[in-house]
């Protein structure tokens, strides 16, 4: 059996056009501009997702779970919209279409995740 690509490269390339993608599916809803936008756009998301969403899902670990686990999708919605403040290359229309952009980039990464061969987690 053929080893599965681990790593920050695969995942970040992954990342990076799931990104793509999203912006795509979500119209005007959600833009980025450009393919160094979309890169850094990908790394700051990825840096906020890693550094500060743990905190804030700590937070709201009794809403995740009463909502049993769904409350994610607002914490990742959170972090989009956090990183649409700090990027001149990356916008999202409001809190609800960044937690409906969370939605779509979960669903796209597993599908992508899954097309490519990536893992994430050790076996």
């Amino acid at each position: 059996m053929a080893k599965k690509p681990t790593g920050l490269l695969p995942n970040f390339i992954i990342a990076a056009l799931v990104l793509f993608l999203t912006s795509l599916i979500l119209g005007d809803r959600m833009v980025v501009s450009g393919f160094w936008g979309i890169i850094i756009t990908a790394g700051v998301i990825g840096l906020l997702n890693f550094f500060i969403a743990p905190i804030i899902a700590l937070l709201t670990c009794p809403l995740q779970i009463l909502t049993l686990g769904l409350a994610r999708f607002l914490v990742s919605g959170l972090m989009i919209v956090l990183a649409s403040h700090f990027l001149n290359s990356f916008s999202i229309a409001n809190y609800w279409w960044a937690v409906l952009a969370a939605v779509v980039i979960s669903i796209l990464t597993s599908a992508m995740e899954n097309l490519f061969g990536v893992r994430n987690r050790q076996d």
